[in-house]
């Protein structure tokens, strides 16, 4: 009897786990501007995010600073001249899912409001979402205006203003369990 009792425990927590309502992670973010010949990118492995499958509550944020350029005078700028990294330290999207179904690969939009610069703008941003064994893959590609965060855009060697940047990310999210200790996106930011 007793094994059973603990067969039939070890069943409901397996049940449990594979229904997880909250996914927690990171991934790769990269954004690139300007003309193909004066071209501006840059890649972060920094980002971390949460989404919350009840309530659709889906966050994200990247350090400024953590961006990479192909050489070190374009971080430079970016990171004093047109982002003022010291001051406006992270870059963050704070929304709801409104469409979501788990499957193999779903269509979905998140409305909310992003904070570059220091400037928050409410955005409907669309993306995918993949189920995966039991992690989420979250995938978007979407364009944010400088003028809309107040980013004085650098003028390029032939006068081209880029006015807009081509943003692209892809989180790698795994469900957790709070009871077990489970590191949410707040932990995680105090710890950097």
């Amino acid at each position: 009897m007793k094994s059973l009792y603990l067969l039939l425990l070890t069943l409901l927590l397996c049940v449990e786990v594979s229904h997880a309502q909250t996914y927690n992670g990171n991934g790769q973010v990269s954004f690139s501007a300007g003309a193909p010949l004066d071209l501006i990118k840059g890649t972060s492995s920094e980002i971390i995010g949460s989404i919350d499958l009840k309530s659709g509550k889906l966050q994200f944020e990247i350090p400024v600073k953590s961006f990479q350029f192909p050489n070190s005078l374009m971080q430079e700028r970016f990171n004093d001249k047109y982002m003022e990294s010291n001051r406006y330290a992270r870059a963050t999207f704070n929304g709801k899912l409104l469409n979501y179904t788990l499957g193999k690969t779903k269509e979905v939009t998140a409305q909310g409001v992003l904070t570059i610069h220091g400037v928050s703008k409410r955005r409907t941003i669309k993306g995918t979402l993949v189920e995966k064994g039991n992690k989420l893959i979250l995938q978007s590609a979407f364009i944010v205006s400088t003028k809309d965060h107040h980013i004085e855009s650098p003028k390029l060697t032939n006068a081209y203003m880029a006015e807009s940047i081509d943003v692209r990310l892809e989180m790698h999210l795994l469900p957790t369990d709070p009871a077990v200790g489970a590191v949410t996106l707040n932990q995680k930011r105090r710890t950097k």
